[in-house]
């Protein structure tokens, strides 16, 4: 399994975001990073890297 790690361009970025505010997309990214924390405590790894990941893009898609 090949995975490529890329840069988003602007239309993906806003596409992750689904056009929040970074304000907005701070509060949303937050609320995935905590659910992946309580995911990880209860040792579903697989689940907390999807929600972490979520919380990386829905932050980078409204704030940068």
């Amino acid at each position: 399994m090949n995975h490529e790690v890329r840069e988003l361009n602007d239309a993906e970025l806003e596409a992750v975001s689904g056009g929040m505010t970074c304000e907005t997309a701070c509060v949303v990214s937050n609320i995935h990073q905590m659910t992946a924390i309580a995911l990880g405590v209860l040792g579903n790894n697989d689940g907390a890297q999807y929600f972490s990941g979520l919380a990386t893009g829905v932050f980078n898609g409204g704030c940068k």
